[in-house]
């Protein structure tokens, strides 16, 4: 009898708390909710607080733009290719993982909607984070945004019109390497996603340098994205899209920007073969055959070309290939191998070529 009155009595207790928290009661006084519990006011109010310096509001930069959220997350950490500065706590940054996945979920969500996401009024900001030394002894500055030096002419025609000014980009930064489009159409065949990339990073080993403000050139994102669809229209239509002829006046030459751009100086990858076979029977045979003679996957017992075939090996590795069943086995991207584990396979790989 007592048992069935206990829970009775904590039944009313359960029922009445219920109804105190449906009743819409407002919070004790120090309780109220916390705006930062939403990932994308987290985020919103993290970019407005230390990107903006740099890039300017996000419809200035569209960093998101053709990145998914690793290599968004890998480059805010200051990963290659990315930041100019380590915000990643773990590296003396300020930020913690949950504050750099909100500032990726920001972004993200401008580019799926097409614009700012709906969000309440964001709190004040704090004296702005300090931003962190960058890594090294170079003391790197944001990088100014370029401003074109355009005629009035020039200004008319491309106000408005996204395929005029990369019409005109294109004379200004890639006429006086490939000339006018229809003497090479170097972007016949290839993905929008491999030309912005390209003229972005750059070619390595090729007098073709980055362009992205990112990677240290003139051009912001969305000026890149001009010219991919300069390019884009002119295969479209098989032809020179109809604009005006003073967008196609080459610029002077400026001898400081013919110079090449030499290949990066990237130490060779240093595994131990023995402890690659290892991982290679447990991660890589059911693919590529025990002893690399191919079978779902190709065969990796053969010649290896390139410049830097271990850079190759090693990227593919940890990075995947794109289209095939292949995942990324890099931990960073979520795989199983950490970085010496990956150069041991390069290694084993690489030994395997010669020997047969």
């Amino acid at each position: 009898m007592r048992g069935r009155k206990w829970l009775a009595l904590c039944l009313a207790f359960a029922l009445a708390l219920m109804m105190i928290a449906l009743s819409g009661v407002k919070p004790l006084a120090g309780q109220e909710d916390d705006p930062f519990e939403d990932p994308l006011v987290l985020g919103a109010w993290l970019y407005e607080g230390n990107c903006v310096r740099c890039h300017g509001g996000y419809e200035s930069a569209r960093l998101a733009s053709g990145l998914d959220e690793d290599d968004l997350i890998e480059a805010i950490e200051g990963g290659r290719g990315g930041c100019q500065v380590d915000w990643a706590r773990s590296s003396g940054g300020p930020f913690g993982a949950r504050q750099i996945k909100s500032v990726v979920a920001y972004m993200l969500a401008w580019e799926k909607g097409g614009g700012p996401p709906d969000l309440p009024a964001l709190p004040p900001q704090p004296t702005p984070t300090p931003m962190p030394a960058p890594q090294g002894d170079e003391v790197l500055e944001p990088t100014p945004t370029p401003t074109p030096a355009m005629s009035e002419e020039v200004k008319q025609a491309v106000e408005g019109s996204s395929l005029a000014l990369g019409a005109y980009l294109y004379t200004a930064n890639c006429y006086r390497c490939h000339l006018a489009y229809d003497r090479a159409r170097m972007g016949k065949g290839i993905s929008l996603e491999t030309l912005e990339r390209t003229i972005a990073n750059g070619k390595s080993a090729t007098s073709m340098k980055p362009f992205s403000r990112r990677k240290g050139g003139d051009l912001r994102l969305a000026e890149i994205k001009a010219i991919v669809g300069y390019i884009a229209a002119w295969e479209k239509l098989d032809e020179a899209p109809a604009l005006p002829e003073v967008l196609f006046t080459p610029p002077t030459p400026d001898p400081a920007k013919m110079l090449p751009a030499l290949p990066p100086d990237v130490p060779p990858v240093v595994g131990d073969a023995r402890r690659g076979a290892e991982s290679y029977a447990v991660y890589c045979a059911p693919c590529h055959g025990v002893e690399g003679e191919g079978a779902l996957g190709p065969a990796l017992a053969r010649p290896w070309y390139g410049l830097r075939p271990d850079l190759t090996i090693r990227s593919t590795i940890q990075r995947g290939a794109p289209g095939s069943i292949m995942p990324r086995w890099s931990d960073t991207y979520g795989g199983p191998l950490d970085d010496q584990q990956i150069d041991d396979l390069v290694a084993l790989l690489l030994g395997w070529a010669p020997a047969r």
